[in-house]
């Protein structure tokens, strides 16, 4: 009599040498046993993509509703193709006419290329300004100077600026420029130039480097000083005019620090010198900084 092939599976607990599972079947059970463990994970899966969100992930897979939008935007695309290409060739018609040296077989072909063409500038093929535009031109810059030069002053008024330090001196070359230098001795406290809150901190590589301290003050002034050292303030922080916002680089050298500062009302670039300094006399409105001991003198 033949003996029939049996195989037995054995879990056992290796450090207390107890078995925990022990199966013994034949080979052909042990099959049966797979294909039901695989149907039933196969049923369990087709269960979750049917009834769960995961079919979502599955590739290829669309909602009728996801479907019905994407081809809505394929036809949207395809009318914007038409219209984009109907202005394109209108605009190589526009250029034709304007550049005798483009033909309509340059761009009439394809039109989607237009912006592509090497289209050579001729002086006479630009239309001359109107007197409207000129007319507009000419009111529009007349309302920037009026923004630069009077509303600025009429609303500083009614404001208090003080210096950046008792002994800052701002250079003669910078007098009329829209960012002034200013020179300190090392180490020396730098101040608000007036009200406000401290709304950008950041360390700039140009210029020199240094820290650059951004103050947004009332009646629509706004101020930067760059080149700062040891930073005393951060983004958000409330300061009033005078107080100390930083410290100048400091070092071995006796050589003094330069500073920058600009100024803005209402995104108009204001002079510094006007509101820090004083025009109408020939000398520096505050003390000079002597360049040997870096030390304030009249």
């Amino acid at each position: 009599m033949r003996t029939k092939k049996r195989y037995t599976l054995i879990l056992e607990d290796g450090s207390r040498l107890e078995k925990i599972i022990q199966v013994s079947a034949s080979p052909m059970k042990y099959i049966i046993a797979g294909v039901i463990i695989a149907l039933f994970l196969m049923f369990i899966g087709a269960i979750l993509v049917g009834f769960t969100p995961v079919k979502n992930l599955l590739p290829g897979y669309l909602k009728d509703s996801e479907r019905a939008a994407t081809e809505e935007h394929h036809m949207r695309l395809d009318s914007l193709q038409q219209i984009y290409e109907t202005n394109a060739a209108y605009i190589s018609n526009i250029m034709s006419v304007l550049n005798p040296a483009i033909t309509n077989t340059d761009t009439a072909a394809k039109p989607s290329e237009v912006s592509q063409i090497d289209v050579p500038f001729y002086a006479d093929s630009i239309l001359p300004t109107s007197y409207e535009e000129r007319k507009f031109l000419s009111m529009m810059r007349e309302r920037e100077k009026y923004n630069i030069s009077v509303i600025a002053p009429l609303a500083a008024e009614s404001m208090m600026f003080t210096p950046v330090n008792d002994e800052s001196v701002v250079t003669d070359k910078t007098k009329d420029a829209v960012k002034a230098e200013i020179i300190l001795s090392k180490g020396s406290p730098v101040a608000a130039i007036a009200d406000g809150r401290v709304i950008a901190v950041s360390q700039s590589v140009r210029e020199g480097g240094g820290t650059a301290v951004i103050i947004q003050h009332s009646k629509g002034f706004l101020s930067r000083c760059n080149r700062l050292g040891t930073l005393l303030v951060e983004p958000g922080d409330l300061v009033t005019g005078g107080q100390i916002i930083a410290l100048t680089a400091s070092g071995n050298s006796r050589k003094n620090e330069i500073i920058t500062i600009e100024m803005w009302h209402n995104g108009n670039q204001l002079i510094p010198y006007d509101y820090l300094g004083d025009k109408n006399t020939s000398t520096p409105r505050y003390p000079i900084i002597d360049e040997e001991v870096g030390r304030g003198r009249l």
